[in-house]
């Protein structure tokens, strides 16, 4: 046992040493930090399995007193003890690939927690191969994927292993989180007595995605602190954002504060998912929620503060460009729907803090129409706002893939040499590719363009018109009761036209 300690000593300092040594070369430097950095955390997931493999090995031999160490270190509190003894448990004993991956020092123990997790939520029915062909799918996704997208894949792989049963299992399971998040819903303002209060507590996602869009829309921006000389941290904007919807509820205000209107959560699902109550609905730029049934979108379709979009067969939102220079509301909630909040790799943004980014500039004859734009927060909207005054390879390029229609980033040659483009997690998870390959970027000096404006002189084509949607009868978006003009007759289907020349 020392040997393999004092081994492991040597390898860290032999670490140091290669960190601590002077290179001239600069590329050379960068290479070398590099792989340390990429050597220290093969050797970290390394270490972090073998410590859970140890812990399942007490549990299973009964060490009773190394358990209790272990509960009990003041390296780590209580709770988190106890989170790791049960995820040895389940790596030991359910996922042994998930737990071969994390010894290998192909996943982190950030990405195996996050897959555990996810899998956790996978119907008990499955048997062992089924579990086994979910560890094997999802492995395939680790080089690609984050912890947060890989708990959402890991609870959707049941589509894989009984597509027949899994929309019925997965209404099942929403519901009882709805059931035991209202059992479990508490709020607390514990004073501090000294000023302050604490606020503690536990909603429902459907109330708590409510509070957000709120809280998003009443939030000061930064440049309204410019009068104080204060700068305040993210959460000192989201404690002023409270203060300030509960002044405008105080006044019976109803227009959230600087937003021109009320705050909005919009929520997609298809037709099919609405009328039957299977599927899922999701929740654009609220990665930290999973999924809603239909009934309680449903629900909250019934506020006029809810967006309901119902999506067609192909799934995408309709182009609803205009030539405008400011984005409406139309293409702004198309664009919501499109990227789910800032479209930047690794960004976690929700759409309310984020700009429409033109990709082809305004002041370069850009145009305002889906096509030509990207959500993308403050910080990112800067970072990729192109300069004239500087090369392309030197600027980060936007592209909208034109298959999925979703955008792809080039960085500059200083970050990437090679220039591979890169896309958000979350938009490789949507597509539920395992190798997900950048298309080709367009020449700069050649731009998208939007559908052709007619001339007089062009004949209008008319494409067929849609299929009719099915007889919507009950009202599936108010189940409670229809709503005034529910039975007025619906108009007829609107049809698409292209323009050729004679």
């Amino acid at each position: 046992m020392n040997e393999a300690v004092d081994l492991g000593q040597r390898y860290v300092a032999a670490l140091w040493d290669a960190l601590n040594t002077h290179i001239a070369d600069p590329g050379a430097a960068a290479a070398r930090l590099g792989a340390v950095i990429a050597s220290t955390r093969d050797v970290e997931a390394q270490l972090a399995g073998l410590r859970l493999r140890a812990m399942h090995e007490a549990s299973l031999s009964g060490a009773a007193a190394v358990l209790d160490e272990v509960q009990h270190s003041v390296s780590t509190t209580v709770g988190e003890a106890t989170a790791m003894l049960k995820l040895s448990l389940e790596l030991g004993e359910r996922f042994p690939k998930i737990a071969d991956a994390l010894n290998e020092g192909r996943i982190s123990l950030q990405q195996a927690t996050a897959i555990v997790t996810g899998l956790r939520k996978l119907p008990s029915h499955l048997t062992r191969a089924d579990l086994a062909t979910c560890q094997d799918t999802i492995l395939d996704y680790v080089d690609t994927l984050g912890p947060t997208q890989l708990r959402v894949l890991a609870t959707r792989l049941v589509h894989l292993v009984d597509p027949e049963g899994a929309e019925e299992e997965e209404k099942k399971r929403l519901e009882a989180e709805e059931r035991a998040a209202m059992r479990n819903r508490y709020l607390r303002l514990i004073p501090d007595h000294h000023g302050s209060h604490r606020i503690d507590g536990k909603l429902p996602d459907a109330l708590a995605i409510t509070i957000k869009t709120q809280l998003d829309a009443f939030e000061p921006s930064q440049s309204s602190y410019g009068d104080t000389g204060e700068s305040p941290t993210p959460e000192m904007r989201r404690a002023d954002a409270l203060m300030r919807m509960v002044d405008a509820a105080a006044s019976t205000t109803t227009t959230a504060a600087g937003t021109g209107g009320r705050a909005r959560v919009q929520v997609i699902l298809d037709y099919d998912t609405l009328i039957t109550g299977l599927g899922r609905v999701e929740l654009p730029g609220m990665t930290d929620v999973d999924a809603l049934t239909a009934t309680e979108a449903r629900r909250l379709a019934c506020d006029a503060g809810i967006i309901p979009m119902v999506l067609g067969s192909a799934g995408q939102p309709l182009d609803v460009g205009r030539e405008h220079r400011l984005v409406t509301p139309a293409i702004w909630d198309a664009l919501v729907a499109r990227d789910r909040g800032c479209a930047f790799p690794s960004c976690t943004a929700r759409p309310a803090s984020c700009h429409a980014h033109h990709i082809i500039p305004w002041w370069a004859r850009g145009i305002t129409w889906l096509g030509n734009l990207v959500l993308l927060c403050p910080h990112h909207h800067r970072l990729v706002e192109p300069d004239p005054h500087r090369p392309a390879h030197s600027q980060w390029q936007v592209h909208l893939d034109p298959t999925t229609g979703l955008p792809w980033f080039t960085p500059p040659r200083n970050i990437d040499p090679h220039q591979k483009p890169r896309q958000h997690q979350n938009h490789v998870l949507r597509a539920l590719t395992p190798t997900p390959k950048a298309p080709p970027r367009p020449p700069t000096n050649t731009p998208p363009q939007p559908p052709p404006t007619p001339r007089p002189d062009q004949t209008p084509q008319q494409t067929p018109a849609p299929v009719p949607a099915p007889e919507r009868d009950p009202n599936p978006w108010h189940p409670d009761g229809d709503p005034p003009g529910w039975d007025t007759p619906t108009p007829e289907p609107v049809t698409t036209t292209a323009y050729t020349n004679p």
